[in-house]
């Protein structure tokens, strides 16, 4: 029982004794060639990256390869001897050339920078602070991050001194030794304290001290060894990476600058990891331990020109990025194993290639869908391509307004103080937002504009060239409509419309995008108050112009559309449009241009909501390309959805319309015929009950359309609804890679677009709507006749003396239905009459009077005879200007039109005493007191309307049936005496045959054809 537990007991001894070792924690370590090709191409496609070197070192082998072209133009391909800046893993060489100083006992890392640099003087909250040199090598100096801004493009002997003497004075972000911050300039002002101590430039001192004793014979600060070995840089625009040449920053060189190649940073690789030897291992050493004076950064701690991570596997680290180079060094000490990846192209893909291959190495899972926050240029491009797009289509409406002006179709409008005022007030309306373009370097990085544009991507240069001339554009735009006016009042408005829909959407999209980015940004808080009172300002101003301006061209739109409506009923002719539906005219006339212009505010958040929503997946997609692409599945699927509820919606809309038009047909007989339909009971009952099927049956085809659209709309929310669950709760496990804040930033846009995506899902059964009535307008333009567009002349027709009217062989026939056999007709008939003549037509009912008394009026062409006046025959259309009428029964407008009553005050208050009228209608400034009045009033009325008229011909249909004898009298003996003294030439349809001694000629119709009378007695012997 004994041996057993003695050996248990050794066991765990082993086992402790390799744990505490690291022998047992040890990853193997594999180099797979061809996996490795397999990531490195992978990663260089995606990143764009033209050039590459990768080193890969351990105690077994050491691999160099290398990949794509050092100059893409010149298909120089890259090498092991090609050489590229190293960025930012300079500061691990500057780092080991302050530590041989140390160890040379010239220097303390305890010292005061002023020991060196007595002029170098620096403040925190005003007091005077004291920087040590460990300040400076663990970027704990409290120095800003944004101070590399200050660096100085030179090539200058003294670049050095330049660079560190813009800290003179400078106010630190927090008091030296406190806070890890990194900044590069730190490294600089390290090795102006070295220049100093060795009374060398630190480009010798650092060639002499490390660069030679460790055999890195390639190896050169600030200018290349060979400039033929050098690749050509690159950095990201439009999409792909481009030649760039970076401005020359010598002052810059110990933190940025160093340049070597794969061969020397195999070496360099060897060195850190104690592969090989040397009398600097201990000094290198020392590089590597990270600083416990201050919290760590995350898990990681900085070290001297090193990260260190704290996550367990002991790896030290440090990624560069040049405006166009960039480099990743990883180092392994436990698995004495080192990677490193150099590149000639600013790109944060460089990091994620050298973690991949380190991965891979290490015979572990690589995850392909590691998200690179490398996309800015992507969204600038996309925004320069936006704007590039608005440009042309400006331009295009610039070209378009002078065509239109050298065609003679615009007229250059004369300049006014309230012009000049306008244009003046927009330009000023400009200041805030050049002045938030102006900022924007500071307030993004604390830069000034020609280190933005350095380090930025070169389509943000190109893009902010766009965006100062798209300002520029649109005031030449504004300042051309202004002096070559557009004269079609529509055309003139909608740029301006779309314009600031557009701006209006785009601002509220800024506005999402602020509010998630507030999360995880470092800009101050007045700046953010600033850009966001800046965009809610866009917003707010562009949605109320857009609103305003839109809903005063709805109204006017409106206007327009009646009265083109109308034009076009009263350029149709009586014939033509007596055979058309009441309740179709009252329709389109009332409901549909009403409905055209309701929709005003509808469009106004149809056009923001659709620009809210492609700008917010366009910021979606610079997140998380797969995510967005997940989230427009979705949109695309609702989309489709919505396509198929609304071809099956929009048959119900159409005939919803139809019954509309039923449904107004009843209306206006039930206002026609309401004295008919009120004398029994029963008849009223059973109007009423086919008003209300016709208006049940409306409703129930709109509810029918509505409720698919409800449906549609509910499993559209739930999608949503879903969607926004999939993202908080799927995207974590689905993309593992996207950081919280970026899901976080997810899930506030899908909620804010909520309500614009279900703004315009709820839009569209009123665009269906808007489209029915649309389309019901212009069917009816095209359909109604307007057979009389050609009467503008009647307005200068002078109506000459009638002496004579003839009518010969007038055959008319009324068209009814194809299959309707018994249509109505009359003729021929012929008759002639003479100015002081009264011809009376009488006849049985039906025997085509009233038909005759339209022909004669011209309200009816007649389809075959002549009418003629005074021996010439006389148009159709200008028939009806020769006459006076009053039909059966008589319609009175409350105004007299086309009638001129000045000077007839003592003719009108005759005829309103003689026809009884006197008491009850009074008739000022050509209008009636009023018209409601009894059948007979209303026709006495009518007489009085008729003979201040003056016409040369007077029809009369049936005027005295239903009047008093006294009136009756009157009118046959007083009234057509006087009109037939006068030389009128008289027509009265009549029954009364005891007047028809009144008549010169009796035209008597008998089922439409017509016998002339001639009576020996005429009226004078009466």
């Amino acid at each position: 029982m004994i041996k057993p537990i003695k050996m248990t007991s050794a066991i765990l001894m082993l086992l402790l004794f390799f744990t505490y070792t690291g022998l047992w924690s040890q990853e193997q370590v594999r180099i797979d060639s061809d996996k490795i090709d397999e990531v490195v191409n992978t990663i260089m496609e995606e990143g764009d990256i033209p050039g590459l070197s990768i080193i890969i070192v351990s105690p077994e082998k050491t691999m160099i390869k290398s990949y794509g072209f050092a100059d893409v133009d010149e298909q120089r391909k890259v090498t092991p001897e090609t050489l590229f800046e190293l960025a930012s893993n300079s500061k691990a060489f500057t780092a080991l050339a302050i530590q041989i100083l140390v160890d040379e006992g010239k220097l303390s890392l305890d010292d005061e920078v002023s020991k060196y640099l007595p002029d170098f003087s620096v403040t925190y909250d005003g007091k005077q602070q004291t920087i040590k040199i460990k300040h400076l090598l663990h970027h704990t100096s409290g120095i800003p991050w944004e101070t590399i801004s200050k660096i100085p493009a030179s090539t200058a002997k003294d670049a050095l001194a330049q660079t560190v003497a813009k800290l003179q004075g400078l106010e630190l972000s927090s008091e030296p030794g406190s806070t890890y911050e990194y900044t590069t300039i730190n490294y600089d002002v390290l090795a102006l304290v070295a220049q100093k101590i060795t009374n060398k430039s630190f480009e010798s001192f650092i060639t002499e001290q490390v660069f030679n004793p460790l055999g890195l014979t390639n190896t050169t600060i600030g200018i290349p060894k060979d400039s033929l070995l050098l690749a050509q840089g690159y950095k990201p625009a439009f999409f792909g990476a481009r030649e760039y040449d970076a401005p020359r920053y010598k002052g810059n060189n110990a933190a940025g600058y160093v340049i070597s190649d794969a061969n020397d940073m195999a070496t360099w690789l060897a060195l850190q990891l104690g592969i090989e030897e040397s009398s600097m291992t201990d000094l290198i050493v020392k590089t590597q331990q990270r600083d416990t004076s201050v919290a760590p950064h995350g898990l990681l701690s900085y070290a001297q020109g090193w990260e260190v991570s704290l996550s367990g596997n002991n790896e030290i680290f440090h990624s560069g990025i040049n405006p166009n180079f960039s480099s990743h060094i990883i180092l392994r000490p436990n698995e004495k194993f080192g990677v490193a990846v150099l590149t000639n192209t600013n790109s944060n893909y460089t990091s994620l290639l050298a973690n991949q291959l380190t991965n891979v190495v290490l015979n572990k899972e690589i995850n392909n869908d590691v998200m690179v926050d490398d996309n800015s240029d992507g969204f600038f491009s996309m925004l320069f391509i936006a704007l590039s797009v608005y440009t042309l289509i400006v331009f295009a409406y610039i070209i378009m307004a002078f065509l239109g002006w050298s065609k003679g179709k615009r007229s250059i409008a004369k300049v006014n103080g309230k012009k000049i005022k306008q244009f003046c007030l927009a330009v000023l309306a400009a200041i805030p937002f050049l002045l938030g373009i102006y900022i924007i370097p500071e307030v993004m990085a604390g830069f000034n504009w020609d280190s933005m544009l350095v380090w930025t991507p070169g389509s943000f240069e190109m893009l902010i060239y766009m965006i100062l001339g798209v300002f520029g554009i649109s005031y030449v735009a504004y300042l051309v409509g202004m002096l070559l006016p557009e004269e079609n009042y529509y055309k003139s408005r909608i740029p301006k419309i779309l314009l600031f829909s557009i701006i209006s959407g785009l601002a509220n999209v800024m506005a999402i995008i602020l509010i998630t980015s507030a999360l995880q940004t470092n800009i101050q808080l007045k700046y953010l108050v600033f850009y966001y009172g800046l965009v809610l300002a866009i917003y707010l101003f562009g949605r109320r112009f857009v609103q305003i301006r839109l809903t005063k061209m709805a109204v006017n739109l409106v206007y327009d559309m009646r009265m083109k409506v109308i034009s076009k009923v009263l350029k149709t002719s009586y014939q033509k449009l007596e055979a058309m539906d009441n309740g179709r005219i009252f329709t389109v006339i009332n409901d549909d241009t009403n409905s055209v212009g309701r929709y005003a505010s509808l469009f106004v958040s149809l056009i923001t909501s659709t620009i809210t929503i492609i700008g917010a997946f366009v910021y979606l997609f610079s997140i998380s390309l797969w995510a967005t692409g997940l989230v427009l599945i979705v949109m695309i699927l609702l989309t489709v959805l919505y396509q198929y509820v609304g071809k099956s919606a929009h048959r119900f809309f159409e005939e919803a319309r139809d019954e509309r038009n039923i449904f107004m047909g009843l209306i206006s007989a039930l206002v026609d015929g309401l004295k008919e339909i009120s004398q029994h009971y029963k008849k009223k009952r059973e109007y009423e009950e086919d008003l209300s099927k016709s208006a049940h049956r409306f409703k129930e085809k709109n509810f029918i359309a509505d409720v698919k659209f409800i449906n549609g709309f509910l499993v559209g929310e739930s999608l949503l609804l879903l969607l926004l669950g999939m993202v908080s709760m799927g995207l974590p496990k689905l993309f593992p890679y996207i950081p919280f804040y970026t899901l976080m930033s997810f899930v506030i846009i899908l909620l804010y677009l909520i309500g614009p995506i279900n703004g315009v899902l709820n839009s569209i059964p009123e665009v269906m709507r808007l489209k029915v009535s649309y389309d019901r307008i212009r069917n009816f333009l095209k359909e109604i006749p307007a057979d009389l567009e050609d009467d503008k002349h009647l307005e200068s027709l002078e109506i000459p003396e009638v002496k004579s009217l003839a009518v010969k062989d007038v055959e008319f026939t009324y068209k009814g239905d194809e299959k309707d056999r018994k249509n109505f007709s009359i003729g021929p008939v012929t008759f002639e009459a003479k100015a002081g003549e009264v011809i009376f037509i009488t006849g049985g009912n039906g025997s085509g009077k009233t038909t005759l008394a339209k022909i004669l009026t011209g309200l009816y062409k007649p389809d075959a005879g002549v009418i003629s006046i005074n021996g010439e025959e006389i148009p159709n259309v200008e028939m009806s200007e020769y006459f006076s009428t009053v039909f059966n029964p008589p319609y009175l407008f409350k105004k007299l039109y086309g009638i001129d009553t000045e000077g007839k005050e003592e003719q009108i208050a005759y005829f309103l005493n003689k026809l009884g009228l006197k008491e009850k209608v009074s008739l000022t400034n050509n209008e009636f007191s009023t018209i409601e009045l009894s059948s007979g009033q209303r026709k006495r009325l009518g007489l009085l309307q008729c003979y201040l008229q003056d016409s040369p011909i007077l029809l009369f249909d049936e005027w005295a049936a239903d009047q008093d004898p006294e009136f009756r009298q009157f009118f046959y003996r007083t009234i057509i005496r006087e009109m037939k003294a006068a030389g009128k030439l008289i027509i009265a349809i009549s029954h009364d045959d005891f007047y028809y001694d009144v008549a010169d000629k009796i035209v008597e119709m008998r089922e439409g054809r017509s016998t002339v009378v001639i009576r020996e007695k005429s009226l004078e012997k009466l």
